[in-house]
């Protein structure tokens, strides 16, 4: 699982190639010759990003350590390579002609791409770029760090130096689109990071400036229909009422000192509202839902984290809270599709953890691997109505259950959670493994602790048909309840 800032150093390396070299943009066809040591006999896997997932485009089988890939493209655009049992994926981004790609089966993330004369604006980019990466990386460490120390004054800082390192990286962005405005890198950047922090009226301008010959590529059209979606950082007047339900929030979670207070807070302030499931499925178009007036477990778990994480910021705004749900909700912090939610609690665990977003702690606590199977989604498309009829949606779907199927999850059998109840921080994240075929998890929660410090959780409930307090401590309400076999815990950065 990738944030935004890793893959995109990986496919601007081979995107600035492409402009290097001054790609042509018509119908044409590729080669990507594959070569690499301990991959005798071990299949890769090309597909390519499309509005509705993972589209399949070649395979090949590695002889003599070697291997290609072919296909068809009309321009320069973004793929994934899978490698058999390897630990992660390699996105790049494929061009007319032949890419040489040394696999490294290790960590195919970190393979040698070559063929180009640009290698050159590559390495001086990429280094330049890194140089952000790399400040982000380490101030992403010192907030966890401080965050739980309780350190206020260390968190005030850090947050100031977060803002003057995504200030500067943004502006090496901008200054990469301008410089290579005429190809898809440009439409790239700018759909995959700035486009979500920029007013319309500003993307709009940007959008403008590419030129006619740059605008039929995939990326163009996202920027696109994301103009088209309403100006979250200028909400209508229509959602003014919404708007005055989530200032009367902050309002009571600015002053309390740590993301754990703030998230349980969160979860009190928005006790007894209605449980209504599938409300991020009801569109036609994948969009970044919010409701403060109704939730199911999933959604009420990630908006009280996500307002708790906006009233923590510098400049909590309407604005920054849409970003911080779109933040948690999608692989990469980025909504490009219905496959890039994260369906699974494995995935998002994961997914979230790698960017810094929540720790998992289970392991600490004692947990063991889950190693349940998991692919309820494929094997029951017909129950979704993105995946229905939609053979290409699914696919992308059963690729993703494949990688988590080789990269489990831990959880604390239930009848331990009493003895690490005591261990369990208030505010943390729950996460509800279960017996049904198919699935990982089957609901989430809010650690608290009630007046006699008692572990119970907060959580929408299907059953009550409302957000509420278990009645019960933690590990005696999974105890009534079959299906549900343990816990996985994860607490806010």
């Amino acid at each position: 699982m990738w944030n935004h800032l890793t893959l995109l150093l990986i496919t601007s390396a081979l995107l600035l190639s492409c402009a290097a070299s001054n790609v042509d943009s018509g119908n044409g066809t590729f080669e990507i010759a594959l070569s690499g040591k301990g991959c005798n006999n071990i299949i890769a896997r090309l597909y390519r990003d499309t509005d509705s997932g993972l589209a399949f485009v070649d395979s090949t089988r590695f002889e003599m350590q070697r291997g290609s890939l072919h296909g068809n493209l009309k321009h320069p655009e973004l793929m994934y390579i899978y490698i058999d049992n390897a630990t992660d994926y390699l996105p790049v981004f494929v061009e007319n002609g032949k890419i040489n790609i040394d696999i490294n089966y290790a960590k195919p993330s970190r393979s040698v791409i070559t063929g180009s004369e640009s290698n050159k604006i590559f390495t001086d980019f990429l280094q330049s770029y890194s140089v952000y990466s790399s400040k982000e990386t380490g101030n992403l460490k010192m907030l966890q760090n401080a965050y739980l120390n309780l350190d206020t004054l260390m968190i005030e800082r850090l947050q100031q130096e977060r803002l003057l390192i995504k200030q500067e990286s943004d502006g090496l962005q901008r200054l990469f689109i301008q410089k290579y405005i005429d190809h898809p890198i440009a439409c790239y950047i700018l759909s995959v990071s700035l486009m979500y922090d920029m007013p319309h009226s500003l993307l709009q301008q940007l959008a403008d400036s590419i030129p006619a010959s740059n605008r039929d590529n995939i990326y163009y059209r996202r920027i696109i229909r994301h103009i088209a979606e309403p100006d979250t950082s200028k909400p209508a007047a229509a959602s003014l009422p919404w708007l005055t339900e989530y200032e009367k929030i902050m309002q009571q979670l600015r002053p309390l000192t740590s993301t754990a207070a703030r998230i349980a807070k969160a979860a009190k302030l928005l006790e007894n509202r209605p449980y209504v499931g599938g409300t991020l499925d009801e569109g036609d178009v994948e969009t970044v839902v919010i409701d403060l007036k109704r939730f199911d477990c999933v959604t009420f778990q990630e908006t009280c984290l996500a307002l708790a994480l906006d009233a923590g910021s510098d400049e909590p705004s309407f604005y920054n809270f849409r970003r911080q749900v779109e933040n948690l909700r999608y692989r990469n912090g980025r909504n490009t599709g219905y496959c890039s939610r994260l369906h699974y609690t494995t995935d998002w665990i994961a997914d979230n953890a790698l960017r810094g977003n929540i720790t998992d702690i289970t392991q600490e606590l004692g947990g063991v691997e889950l190693t349940s199977q998991i692919d309820f989604m494929t094997t029951h498309s017909h129950l979704y109505k993105h995946l229905k009829d939609n053979p290409a949606a699914t696919d992308s779907i059963r690729e993703r259950e494949d990688w988590l199927n080789s990269h489990h999850a831990y959880y604390i059998p239930k009848d331990q959670i009493a003895a690490v109840a005591d261990k369990i921080p208030n505010g943390s994240l729950i996460f509800i493994t279960t017996s049904t075929p198919g699935l990982d998890f089957a609901h989430v929660g809010i650690a608290v602790r009630d007046h006699k410090g008692a572990l119970k959780m907060y959580h929408a409930s299907s059953t009550d048909h409302k957000t509420t307090l278990s009645p019960t401590p933690l590990a005696q309400y999974l105890g009534g309840i079959k299906k549900f076999t343990g816990i996985a815990v994860a607490v806010p950065r």
